[in-house]
């Protein structure tokens, strides 16, 4: 490749009929100017590709660095749902137990209030029963006692000549009912 300073440097013979020597060293002067601002752009050109370069192969670790973070947040994002998983099926193994357990104290207490309301229906059947008893007994009773009043009124004479006295009467009923109460 062919320099600026290439170019300043050439010399040329000087011959008889050839060109002048002035027009060659403009075009010379020229060709130069042009060369020294190519080689100013390409060493600019150059920077700036090893500048590009250089923030490439920054791009590239950060990239790198990229991927190892993602890579750890995709790991630690399994390990927590894993670990979530697993609480979850702790917590819902816990909360069966529970419930089990609920349901069995349920069904034991309802047992036991079953049993003592089994307990109680024999208790007032009995009390039912007693009761019965006894009303049959004061009704044979009232009964009886009737009878015997009505004995007692059939048996009183049926023409009483004499004075006869309400309030006795009365009286002698009243205490033949409590004599028969006895």
């Amino acid at each position: 490749m062919i320099t600026s300073r290439d170019v300043r440097n050439k010399r040329f013979e000087k011959a008889a009929f050839g060109y002048k020597q002035e027009e060659i060293d403009e075009f010379l002067s020229q060709l130069e100017a042009e060369l020294d601002e190519m080689e100013k752009d390409r060493m600019e050109a150059n920077n700036k590709i090893q500048i590009l370069a250089d923030k490439v192969r920054e791009y590239m670790k950060d990239e790198d660095a990229l991927k190892d973070a993602l890579l750890g947040a995709q790991k630690q994002g399994h390990q927590v749902i894993n670990e979530a998983n697993a609480k979850a099926e702790e917590i819902i193994g816990a909360a069966q137990a529970k419930a089990a357990e609920l349901e069995d104290e349920a069904v034991r207490q309802h047992a036991e209030a079953m049993e003592k309301n089994r307990l109680e229906i024999a208790k007032e059947r009995d009390a039912l029963t007693d009761a019965r008893r006894q009303v049959a007994e004061f009704k044979r009773s009232l009964f009886e006692m009737y009878k015997s009043h009505l004995e007692l009124i059939s048996s009183m004479p049926e023409d009483y000549e004499g004075d006869f006295d309400v309030t006795e009467t009365a009286e002698e009923i009243a205490a033949a009912v409590a004599a028969n109460n006895d």
